[in-house]
């Protein structure tokens, strides 16, 4: 084990200077994959700060605005400790607090931020792509669309006594006169660079990712709530025991759902990209039946924290499998996060072109790369691809920036 520690520690000194051959990378890989290194790096990237300290490479402003980037990326790990030791300068708490601010800081970010004349810079693009933004396109039930990134305060729609209204950048609805019609059903769809929050009809909230599509109606009626989305949603369920509230999913909109979502009042998480090749379903408060549209598949009842994987065939939904889920993976885009964290190549960069409305091409076959760590939603482009860089990821940029091709490794 102590063999392992020391391989390790001069491994991640190469790799923070860019000097690992190809055969180190791959074993430099495979020991942070080991269960019994897992708290190893964080240590590692202690010891690179307090010697930057003592060797008096950080003046105490850079110090405190280093420790407060690191903070206020990741609220939600460091919280508790941060309002417990408060007034401790900001750099001490960052350095008490650090196996509770986890690592998905990254040696990287770490050791870039250490030595900024040494960070990774992408491949040159005449124009700088942004990250993506809050907005939405909502289609009304006559076909009629409106865009919704930046609209001022008011209403926007009326329909059968229900009316559409925004507020701060966000939807709701005020329910008017009940209507004897049926009922009016529009959607909601974040292109490619856009994420929107809402609230339906009834008082549940949604959060909509990029690419995604929800279909709902103005107003409730009889005996379910009954929602489609397809792409990936976070729902705070309402609660009403007399309504089931039910999501129909599907990888892409219009097409037969592959299954859906039975709750009461809840919180889950609906993941069903049509490049993606399972649906997830994750639970975070309350309890769900997941149901495969498909009978010859039983349904499956998650308690909080699992996960429901349901593979998809030609379209076509398959079994259901349920494990633990990592809910902190699950909530990141919420909280303006791209979480990489034990992904491969292929999953990243789904992730980055949703974002960041670009292309992927792959040159050859995907690269066998595994990615650890988080980078926050609101980084340009340039800026997370020069760290996919130095994670050894090849590419070439054209098409003002718009298409990434990745090179063979």
């Amino acid at each position: 084990m102590k063999d392992a520690n020391t391989r390790l520690a001069y491994l991640y000194n190469l790799w923070c200077k860019q000097q690992l051959t190809e055969e180190e990378r791959a074993e430099y890989s495979a020991l942070l994959e080991e269960e019994d290194l897992a708290g190893e790096l964080e240590p590692l990237m202690m010891q690179q700060w307090d010697a930057a300290v003592d060797e008096g490479q950080l003046e105490m402003s850079r110090r405190e605005a280093i420790a407060q980037r690191i903070l206020s990326d990741y609220p939600v790990q460091t919280e508790t400790v941060t309002r417990s030791i408060f007034p401790v300068p900001v750099f001490r708490r960052w350095r008490s607090a650090a196996a509770a601010a986890v690592v998905v800081m990254a040696a990287a970010g770490m050791y870039f931020m250490l030595h900024p004349g040494q960070r990774p810079v992408a491949a040159a693009v005449s124009t700088e792509i942004g990250p993506g933004h809050e907005g939405a396109i909502l289609t009304l039930a006559d076909g009629s669309q409106v865009v919704l990134d930046s609209l001022p305060d008011g209403v926007i729609a009326s329909q059968q006594g229900a009316t559409a209204v925004m507020t701060n950048g966000r939807l709701s609805y005020n329910a008017g006169q009940s209507s004897d019609t049926g009922m009016v059903y529009n959607t909601m769809s974040t292109p490619r660079g856009r994420q929107f929050r809402m609230v339906l009809p009834d008082g549940t909230k949604v959060w909509l990712n990029a690419v995604t599509s929800l279909k709902y109606p103005t107003a409730f009626k009889g005996k379910e709530r009954v929602v489609e989305v397809s792409g990936e949603a976070y729902f705070e369920v309402a609660k009403d025991e007399s309504k089931p509230f039910r999501v129909q999913f599907t990888s892409t909109a219009g097409n037969d759902p592959l299954g859906t979502v039975l709750a009461l009042g809840t919180s889950f998480n609906v993941s069903a990209y049509y490049d993606d090749p399972a649906a997830k379903i994750t639970l975070l408060d309350g309890k769900v039946m997941v149901s495969p549209a498909k009978t010859e598949h039983k349904d499956k009842i998650l308690v909080p924290g699992q996960q429901a994987a349901m593979a998809v065939n030609a379209g076509m939904p398959g079994n259901i499998s349920v494990h633990q889920a990592d809910t902190a993976k699950v909530n990141a885009w919420r909280y303006g996060i791209l979480n990489m964290h034990q992904m491969g190549l292929a999953e990243v960069m789904k992730q980055i072109s949703r974002w960041y409305n670009v292309d992927i091409v792959y040159e050859d076959s995907i690269p066998d790369i595994t990615f650890w760590g988080e980078i926050n939603r609101t980084e340009n482009l340039t800026t997370v691809l020069g760290f996919m860089a130095e994670s050894g990821v090849k590419f070439s940029i054209v098409n003002e920036g718009r298409k990434i091709i990745i090179q063979k490794k």
